[in-house]
């Protein structure tokens, strides 16, 4: 596994500051587009670059409000196409999207399309050979330092690209950054990640309140696909998280299939005849181990996660609502949602100095629509006022 493309923080997690840090997590704004643009079009000899409004998701709206959506953009036209959420899939006009953090291409889950991505450059030198962030090559980078990493990719040919797939946000991939480890060769085997903790808010509210638990999975059996988390949970009458924890076997099976929790009734239900009440999905199939929470992609309801924290941070979350500083965690949830080179391969770093500001890491991706083949660099989350949620990126067409 390659631990490079470690997400370091909830994709919904980040706060506003600063033109090259902090971000605010979620909001789904979508308004005007402020282009800077070198050229008109994407030809092969022409630089452009872009910044649009995909301040969507964490400005208070709720999931079914009309501006809780993705900013789509046409890199053929270079400009925003003006698309509900369920327009665009069906639409073949754009190609990627933008909600906040968050990027998807029009193919696979994600459109009716064919657009696909890759990386072309991993700017390694950004991460250490654990797969962390090397703080000062982050925060001495800038889009002018890394225009020559840019303008060093002019073939794409011995990349393998992918389409867009349903990606739960507690990330499982076998890394360090996730729930599950995996050993490789020669035992190839799957073990629990307990250094790694998340928060998970209920799928439903109770008059306005939700409830929310703090786990990590403690145990994994490969071989009957057995696997143990222990959880804190804080119901809806409670303010806090409590110091006895509860635990929990999804004792899914050698064959593979999911189990369901529902943290109100600190039980397991039926996923299918409880699709409105559970809260945590646990599912393995085939090489595929995840976790699902009831929102988003993966389910009907409002349900949504935060992390990941190491052991040495879960003391600071004492609750679901607010951590042990007195900072609000309400806009710091994120949903399961769709995704795949982008998520994948993270284009940011988070909170390098504990000082909620993201960094780009400037990696370079290769976008490749069906008729026309791109590669793309994002620049910056913010604009000149260090309002989050700007993207700003540059793309040419090879």
């Amino acid at each position: 596994m390659n631990n490079r493309n470690k997400i370091l923080v909830p994709t919904s997690m980040v706060l506003a500051l600063g033109v090259l840090s902090g971000c605010d997590p979620g909001g789904d704004n979508v308004s005007s587009i402020d282009p800077v643009v070198r050229g008109s079009s994407a030809s092969p000899a022409t630089v452009i670059e872009k910044q649009v409004d995909a301040t969507a998701g964490g400005r208070g709206a709720a999931p079914g409000d009309a501006v809780n959506k993705y900013t789509y953009f046409d890199l053929d036209n270079g400009e925003v196409v003006n698309l509900t959420d369920v327009q665009a899939k069906t639409n073949l006009e754009w190609d990627v999207a933008f909600k906040r953090t968050n990027f998807k291409l029009n193919g696979g889950v994600s459109g009716e399309g064919t657009v696909e991505g890759s990386v072309a450059d991993a700017q390694d030198e950004f991460y250490d050979a654990a797969g962390d962030p090397v703080n000062s090559v982050f925060i001495n980078a800038s889009a002018g330092s890394e225009l020559e990493s840019f303008n060093a990719i002019s073939d794409f040919s011995d990349l393998s690209f992918e389409k867009d797939r349903n990606i739960p946000y507690i990330k499982g991939d076998g890394s360090s950054a996730g729930w599950w480890l995996y050993s490789g060769e020669p035992s190839y085997a799957v073990s629990a990640n307990a250094d790694k903790w998340w928060l998970v808010k209920s799928a439903a509210a109770k008059n306005d309140v939700n409830s929310y638990a703090k786990f990590h999975v403690t145990d994994i059996v490969q071989a009957s696909r057995d696997i143990t988390l222990e959880l804190f949970i804080q119901g809806v009458s409670d303010d806090v998280f409590p110091t006895t924890p509860t635990t929990w076997t999804a004792n899914i099976g050698a064959a593979g299939g999911s189990k369901c929790y529902d943290i109100d009734a600190a039980a397991e239900v039926a996923c299918s005849t409880s699709a409105t009440d559970w809260d945590i999905k646990v599912e393995v199939v085939g090489q595929k181990w995840n976790i699902w929470t009831n929102g988003g992609v993966s389910g009907s309801g409002t349900g949504a996660a935060f992390g990941p924290f190491d052991s040495t941070e879960e003391v600071d979350y004492v609750s679901g609502t607010v951590n042990s500083a007195g900072t609000s965690l309400s806009r710091m949830y994120g949903r399961d949602s769709a995704g795949g080179v982008f998520k994948d391969n993270s284009w940011y770093a988070y909170n390098l100095q504990e000082n909620n500001k993201l960094w780009p890491n400037y990696r370079v991706y290769a976008i490749d629509t069906g008729t026309a083949k791109f590669k793309f660099q994002v620049l910056s989350f913010y604009d000149d006022a260090g309002a989050s949620g700007w993207i700003k990126f540059r793309y040419v067409g090879l």
